[in-house]
């Protein structure tokens, strides 16, 4: 499902606007974004926990030119699904 998909089932579902469905979803992602960068842990009981990782820097090989280079370390986002998810949705 992508973003805009979401808004228009949200939409249809509670019977308001495109516009409100679009700034909801918004927010909600931009409320999410904003923990992550102030805490690195957002957890949405029932559903899953968002968590900022730390990915180290390592060689890697370009694969068209063969050529290795480093890359620097990173930040990621990673999810871990709920099991009370899995148990709600087993079939």
């Amino acid at each position: 499902m992508t973003k805009s998909q979401l808004i228009e089932s949200l939409s249809e579902e509670f019977e308001i606007s495109e516009e409100e469905a679009r700034m909801f979803v918004e927010e909600f992602l931009n409320a999410i974004a904003e923990e992550l960068i102030a805490s690195g842990r957002v957890e949405l009981r029932g559903f899953g926990v968002f968590r900022v990782k730390s990915q180290r820097g390592r060689f890697v090989k370009n694969p068209k030119t063969g050529i290795e280079y480093y890359a620097n370390w990173r930040l990621r986002i990673s999810f871990k699904t709920s099991s009370v998810f899995f148990k709600k949705h087993e079939g």
